[in-house]
């Protein structure tokens, strides 16, 4: 769906053997909403997490304050081992393995031979250490993970948990089996239980004869071994909500006191070995459709910590008889809209609605009496905006959300999916699986213009319109196209994808995007279509055009595409975000957000553009370019700029639609100060660029303003 924006935005893409720093950064939850995948204390004070996109977080104060570390990796952080207060190691996808000596400030990659995702990491001593894998992957090391050496399980099944009691006695957990070692991994027997699908999510040796172990396998259940691993008893979890809710990982405390984690955000405690689970009251996650836990650990007579989605770090400071969240978010967010540069709202499940006026530095909640979701917002001008949602919800607001006022639609249709206006009374609402509605006085009235009398196109999840007559609806399998304000919608059929976005580019090209990474392009006003690969990897929710060019989208796994050539190409930015986005907006050629599942808020304060860690290329340090001056200007006007080191220089001048248009410098330049003349003598009055590429890497872009 466009948003009436014209922004001027220039792609870089990043070679494979750099680390690319992304420029967006977390308004919501701080200090990250990325999901944390791993949890370790050293002691009752000092502890860390880890997660996916590379994050790190440290508290010193027994997890009252976290602080967010520097970013490490793109890669995902699957767990995290600390030998000391200072001393930390990290496993992660693509074999990673990094390791701290100062905690947390620098971190060294260590050589892991491997390329799979390691899963789970186990120091017995400060020495000895142990990481498990994907295709049966268990690595050992005996110099405080400096190195790492293989050992051979005989299997190709991901081992997704380790754990040591000693040098000697370990247990490794995989695909229906569990493994033991009595004398450091040389050799190992094993038990087979349950069926192909089936697997130990964690094991733990206990003391130096109990192990117990997580299985996964529905009713899910706990296995306990009294005799190193030559005999089990098994308990059914009762409290496990049987419509999908799963066990996540266990934490032991002793051979009787042990904790558990769920995906619906559920925390259970044993006090007889497993025999029986109570499930906690105290913690009650208020949204279920998100993955909430991930990890647990016990870490001394009293603190237990649990972590997971949205950066959700939840503490028990009495032995798991009571929990409070830290920080962290558990809630989805299904759209932004901002009514002016600073003015901004953002819906989602459960009647959440909140609404920034300082850019996203704050958020405050509004209340609409209702527990009813929110899928989309629009407003038509800064006072004038639309919600709707489920079970037929539609409000109005005239006064920029202070107060909101239900509409009425037609009963027999109840999930709103979409809500799009063309002015301030002509609007639209796209209704699941059933009908289009439309509006001509500003929603007193909502009338069915289009009812689906089969499910072939199904789903209008978004409009477009070029005029007051010739739009486009998305849903599954197709398309819905109207040349008459609406009165009439043909079908196209492009089946086997839900389609989630659409835009109108100019009169002759549109684009529409949706699941399994589809794109789909017209150039001749929609008489024809064909594919585009995308590259992002990921189901597109949400896009956003300045102009015919210059585009942006966003879809699950946190990801950002951005293209420059009217969708044809799309570059990925770098990760930030960990899971859905579901909506992205921008508000001027910098300023940019995106929001999703797990209560992420992401923003970018330079139109997502992103600098390299390299020494070969310039970083944000070594440059100033300033505001030009005069500004506005008629028809000349100073731009200046200082380089703090020497390297390759080009300044670009762009229109509003991306087009480049003169070229004030390109050269090599040594470090200092310089000022260039920008006369734009033959140009008309308007909005225009200008952007520093420093080593032929885009580095910063500004706006100037010509008026004759």
């Amino acid at each position: 769906m466009n948003k009436f924006i014209l922004i001027a935005l220039i792609i870089i893409t990043f070679p494979l053997d750099l680390y690319p720093q992304s420029s967006w950064f977390w308004l919501q939850p701080k200090p990250t909403g990325a999901t944390l995948n791993g949890v370790d204390f050293i002691n009752k004070n000092t502890g860390y997490t880890c997660g996916k996109t590379g994050v790190v977080t440290k508290t010193t104060n027994a997890g009252t304050n976290w602080t967010l570390l520097e970013p490490l990796t793109v890669y995902d952080l699957t767990d995290i081992e600390c030998l000391d207060a200072n001393t930390c190691i990290v496993v992660g996808k693509n074999g990673l393995i990094m390791k701290t000596t100062d905690g947390g400030k620098n971190w060294t990659v260590i050589p892991s031979g491997v390329t799979v995702s390691l899963e789970d990491i186990n120091f017995v001593s400060f020495n000895v250490g142990f990481i498990t894998g994907a295709s049966g992957v268990l690595l050992k090391s005996t110099n405080s993970g400096n190195s790492w050496g293989f050992i051979s399980l005989k299997t190709t099944s991901t081992l997704h948990s380790v754990s040591f009691i000693d040098e000697n006695n370990g247990v490794v957990g995989s695909l229906n089996r569990i493994y033991t070692t009595t004398n450091g991994g040389t050799n190992w027997t094993f038990q087979s239980f349950g069926s192909f699908f089936d697997y130990f999510e964690t094991v733990q040796y206990v003391n130096d004869s109990v192990i117990y172990g997580l299985f996964i396998d529905f009713p899910f259940k706990t296995y306990k071994s009294t005799n190193k691993g030559a005999t089990w008893e098994i308990n059914v979890i009762e409290f496990l909500n049987p419509t999908g809710e799963l066990p996540r990982w266990i934490s032991f405390k002793d051979e009787n006191t042990g904790f558990m984690v769920t995906s619906y955000g559920n925390i259970g405690k044993t006090v007889n070995g497993g025999l029986n689970w109570l499930l906690d009251t105290s913690f009650i996650p208020e949204y279920l459709d998100v993955q909430i836990f991930w990890k647990i650990k016990s870490v001394d007579t009293s603190f237990v910590y649990a972590v997971g989605s949205g950066g959700l770090i939840v503490r028990s400071t009495s032995n798991g008889e009571l929990w409070a969240k830290q920080v962290g978010n558990i809630k989805t967010y299904r759209d932004i809209f901002f009514a002016n540069n600073n003015t901004g709202f953002v819906a989602g499940e459960k009647g959440l609605l909140i609404k920034t006026v300082d850019a996203g530095l704050t958020w405050s909640r509004i209340n609409l009496n209702t527990t009813l979701g929110i899928k989309k917002i629009f407003f038509t001008n800064e006072n004038t905006g639309y919600i709707c949602g489920d079970s037929g919800l539609v409000m109005k607001t005239t006064n920029t959300g202070v107060n909101w006022i239900s509409q009425t639609t037609p009963a027999a249709d109840t999930n709103l999916l979409s809500i799009y206006f063309l002015n301030e009374n002509t609007g639209y609402i796209g209704v699941f699986y059933r009908s289009i509605l439309k509006t001509t006085n500003g929603g007193l009235n909502w009338i069915r213009i289009y009812t689906n009398e089969t499910t072939d196109i199904a789903l209008y999840n978004d409009f477009d319109f070029l005029n007051d007559n010739s739009g486009y609806s998305v849903g599954e399998n197709g398309l819905l196209k109207t040349t008459d304000g609406g009165l009439n919608w043909s079908k196209i059929f492009i089946g086997g994808t839900a389609f989630n976005s659409i835009n109108y580019l100019d009169s002759s090209n549109i684009i529409a995007f949706g699941y399994t990474d589809r794109i789909i392009k017209s150039s001749n006003g929609g008489l024809s279509w064909f594919n585009i690969n995308n590259q992002l990897g990921a189901t597109i929710f949400s896009s956003q055009f300045f102009g015919s060019n210059h585009g942006i989208i966003c879809g699950d796994l946190g990801r950002v595409g951005m293209t420059t050539n009217g969708g044809i190409n799309w570059t990925l930015q770098p990760f930030v975000a960990s899971e859905y986005l579901y909506s992205i907006y921008f508000t001027d050629p910098n300023t940019g957000y995106a929001v999703g599942q797990a209560g992420q808020i992401i923003k970018t304060t330079n139109g997502g553009l992103s600098f390299i860690k390299s020494q070969a290329s310039f970083t944000p340090e070594d440059f100033i370019l300033h505001q030009n001056y005069p500004n506005p200007f008629n028809p000349k006007t100073q731009i200046n700029f200082e380089l703090k080191k020497s390297g390759s220089i080009r300044i670009d001048i762009y229109d509003a639609a991306g087009k480049s248009l003169k070229t004030l410098t390109n050269k090599f330049h040594a470090l200092g100060k310089y000022s260039l003349e920008f006369d734009a003598s033959g140009f008309s009055s308007g909005v225009y660029f200008y952007t520093i590429y420093a080593n032929d890497i885009l580095a910063d872009t500004k706006k100037c303003l010509l008026i004759k």
